[in-house]
């Protein structure tokens, strides 16, 4: 049984992780650097309304070619979820990797398609991948 202690420290480990996200992507930003978000699951949605990321931060999600969420939004956003293709085309600074569990994989997939940008991955610790 988790006590109220436990608990507690687990709230304050993931505001601070929130904050780090959020404190990540600002600094990113004030440079004048563009930032992709890469695949849209429903996880993905949750952590950008909860670090309250907005399209002023995140330009676009990418989606894979013929997926159903491709001309709509990140729920709760007006960030517009757009085919995989643009990241190769624009190639922005960076990719937000919303699959973060599978993160290594997916830069490296990334990579091998093209992708020549910094990628961010937001947990459980928010930090900058290189590869």
């Amino acid at each position: 049984m988790l006590s109220k202690e436990k608990l507690l420290e687990f709230k304050d480990r993931v505001v601070i992780s929130k904050l780090e996200l959020h404190s990540l992507l600002l600094d990113i930003k004030k440079h004048g650097k563009r930032i992709y978000g890469i695949g849209a699951p429903s996880r993905a949605s949750t952590l950008i309304n909860y670090v309250g990321i907005d399209d002023g931060i995140l330009d676009y999600v990418m989606e894979i070619k013929g997926s159903h969420k491709i001309g709509r939004y990140i729920p709760g956003t007006l960030i517009p979820v757009v085919e995989e293709s643009k990241l190769y085309d624009e190639q922005p600074d960076y990719a937000l990797l919303l699959s973060w569990h599978i993160a290594d994989e997916l830069a490296l997939k990334l990579r091998e398609k093209g992708f020549r940008g910094n990628f961010i991955v937001p947990l459980p610790k928010p930090r900058t991948l290189k590869i």
